[in-house]
């Protein structure tokens, strides 16, 4: 009976929690109430518990479990440090920027002094206004000469051929054409475009002049030899006709008489047509080459000028096919005021 009763009120109690806690979800309320219903709650169903099962309420709480003892974690491996790749040696300086030169080794205004201790080797002679040095420059042999202007350094030439082969080797025409368009390549490709000129000289036909005139003056000398030979064979056949006419054979006679007249006569006129067509050859000849030099004249002297190249100075290169051994030349000089820039001439 007692476990009915109990069994009652424990059921009164919990129906009354429940219609309590559905109040509270249903009905609006503010913030306090909530807070006071929600105790009041709180205190009746303790106190129904408490009233239900005071046996259960005064019993004393279990004691907490004991906590499972963890293992301490397990230590992390030792990490070797990574080596750190050595620091780069610090950048060596930076080059000094390159000397200013103008040709070569020089620069225009120096000094003979100057000049001897830029060029490498003695200079085959010299002395205060010129100095001049065997050496070579794009693998050429060539003679180079530095002339000064009162002490100061105002021209360059290069002389690529010796016609006495003294100081370099002498030229032949075609290997002087050849180093000509080598020369100028390589000095368009500094300063640009060139300034050209050639000079053409017709092909010598004073020989063959001569030997016309001569023919011709020789033709007319034989002609009045010839006028004298007849002369004299006409008088020579007049007096061995008297002589002989009396005789059994003149004709013969006066022929033996006469033939070395003659022969005189035909040598002459032998040697008069021998003077006409060596004369007539000459004159071919002449019209020949005249004919070559409107079709293919011939080249006396090329040049290629880079006046004021760069504004540092006026570079010509020449070639000289005039005299028996040709002359090629690349000259230098210098303008005035001209700013110090770097160069790389030949």
């Amino acid at each position: 009976m007692d476990e009915m009763k109990w069994a009652w009120v424990l059921f009164v109690a919990a129906t009354l929690a429940l219609l309590i806690r559905l109040s509270t979800w249903l009905v609006p309320a503010p913030g306090w109430r909530d807070a006071k219903v929600k105790q009041a709650t709180e205190t009746a169903e303790t106190a129904a518990v408490s009233e239900a099962m005071p046996e259960i309420a005064a019993a004393p709480l279990p004691p907490p479990p004991e906590p499972i003892p963890v293992p301490p974690p397990a230590p992390a491996p030792a990490v070797e440090p990574i080596p750190r790749a050595p620091a780069p040696p610090p950048a060596p300086p930076p080059d000094p920027p390159p000397e200013e030169y103008h040709l070569r080794r020089v620069r225009w205004g120096m000094a003979p002094e100057d000049v001897r201790a830029a060029e490498p080797g003695a200079p085959l002679r010299g002395d205060g206004s010129a100095l001049a040095y065997a050496t070579t420059t794009l693998d050429l042999p060539c003679l180079l000469t530095y002339s000064f202007a009162e002490g100061r350094l105002a021209r360059a030439r290069m002389a690529f051929s010796d016609p006495t082969g003294t100081d370099i080797p002498p030229l032949s025409v075609a290997q002087a054409q050849r180093r000509f368009l080598y020369l100028r390549e390589q000095l368009r490709s500094r300063y640009g475009e060139p300034v050209q000129k050639t000079v053409h000289v017709p092909r010598d036909s004073a020989q063959l002049e001569r030997t016309a005139q001569k023919q011709d003056e020789l033709a007319k000398q034989y002609d009045a030899e010839i006028a004298e030979a007849e002369r004299r064979l006409k008088q020579e056949r007049e007096r061995l006709e008297r002589r002989f006419q009396r005789w059994k054979n003149p004709a013969e006679m006066v022929a033996r008489g006469l033939a070395p007249y003659e022969r005189d006569l035909r040598d002459l006129r032998k040697w008069k047509q021998e003077a006409l067509d060596l004369a007539g050859q000459s004159r071919k000849g002449i019209q020949e080459r005249r004919e070559a030099d409107a079709r293919a004249p011939l080249v006396a002297v090329m040049t290629a000028r880079w006046p004021g190249a760069q504004e540092l100075h006026d570079v010509e290169l020449v070639l000289d096919l005039r005299a028996r051994t040709p002359r090629l030349e690349v000259r230098y000089e210098s303008m005035r005021g001209a700013p110090r820039r770097i160069r790389h001439a030949l």
